[in-house]
């Protein structure tokens, strides 16, 4: 229904393209005529031609459409439950791309959020590898050794924060595409596929808006279905909520009471700090090395699968369709 809708609202186009190949028909039965009345051979034939992409052109709108329904329909039982939290997404599971967009945006959400949870570790970690205390005429930092850690905490926050805007940046793309596929590519490649002197444009166009729409989201009803990549950062999420809230007061510490500083550095080596910080890293890391399969590898795969099929689209719509019977009448 949510397809229906939205090729309902904009029908114009199509409409368009079906008087373009009315009129193609209409110039090449002119064409046929005049070329047999006269005996024109060539321009019987580019007649016959014309009358027969015309046909082709009418036929190919409600077949697309129809094609395009048949995929759609299909996808709510190909797609299970949508675990992930979408606010912008209607119906998840009414379309490849609502599903595929829904996914985006929940990973969009989930880094960001991780990213910046990574950054407040990242300054706890920093600001415990600063103290330390006076011990005569000697000063200690215990944890010094924690920050090249605190780097590494950073340097994760900043890869969350590049995958959850790369997440965003396809999310907005997906949107374009999804919305102008059907509605301008598609109808605008009817149109041009209609005349000659544009068919293999419109071709092309055509096969480049059928493979960006029905083919390039497919793969992702498979990886996303499998995907661990948000149940990961949950995980990697709750054990840095955890980390910061429990260490949340070291960075308010008083540098300069030198009492409250000792304090505090007993009580983090009591609790074994150092020990906490450890299993910040295999979550968090894991979380991205999955995050960069989502984002990087599989649309790779994707792209490269929808442009061999766009090509070889573009060979079947662009090429020319005889009509030798023509050569009897």
């Amino acid at each position: 229904m949510a397809l229906l809708e939205e090729l309902g609202a904009k029908t114009g186009s199509y409409d368009i393209a079906i008087a373009a190949a009315t009129i193609s028909i209409l110039i090449g039965g002119i064409l046929f005529g005049v070329g047999l009345g006269f005996g024109l051979r060539r321009m019987r034939m580019l007649g016959a031609e014309e009358i027969g992409q015309g046909m082709v052109s009418a036929a190919m709108v409600g077949g697309l459409l129809a094609f395009t329904l048949l995929i759609n329909s299909t996808v709510p039982s190909l797609v299970p439950a949508v675990a992930a939290t979408c606010d912008s997404v209607d119906n998840p599971t009414g379309s490849p791309y609502a599903y595929y967009m829904c996914n985006l945006e929940a990973m969009q959400n989930s880094y960001r959020t991780l990213s910046n949870s990574l950054s407040r570790a990242a300054q706890i970690t920093g600001f415990a590898s600063s103290l330390q205390v006076d011990i005569g005429v000697v000063a200690a930092q215990p944890f010094f050794a924690l920050q090249s850690a605190s780097k590494e905490l950073h340097s994760a926050s900043q890869q969350a924060g590049w995958q959850s805007a790369l997440a965003f940046t396809e999310f907005e793309l997906a949107d374009v595409v999804r919305a102008s596929a059907l509605s301008i590519f598609l109808p605008v490649g009817l149109i041009l596929r209609t005349f000659f002197a544009t068919r293999k444009l419109g071709a092309a166009a055509m096969a480049l808006a059928i493979a960006a729409y029905l083919i390039y989201p497919l793969l992702f009803l498979h990886t996303f279905t499998v995907s661990k990549s948000l149940a990961a950062a949950a995980v990697a999420q709750k054990d840095i909520d955890s980390f910061n809230g429990e260490f949340a007061s070291i960075p308010l510490l008083d540098l300069d009471s030198t009492a409250a500083v000792r304090d505090k550095i007993n009580e983090m080596s009591n609790g074994d700090f150092s020990s906490k910080v450890q299993p910040l890293f295999s979550t968090s890391f894991e979380a991205i090395s999955l995050a960069n399969s989502d984002l990087f590898l599989y649309p790779i795969i994707a792209l490269l699968i929808s442009a061999v099929c766009a090509c070889e689209l573009y060979k079947l719509l662009s090429a020319p369709i005889f009509l030798p019977f023509f050569e009897t009448v």
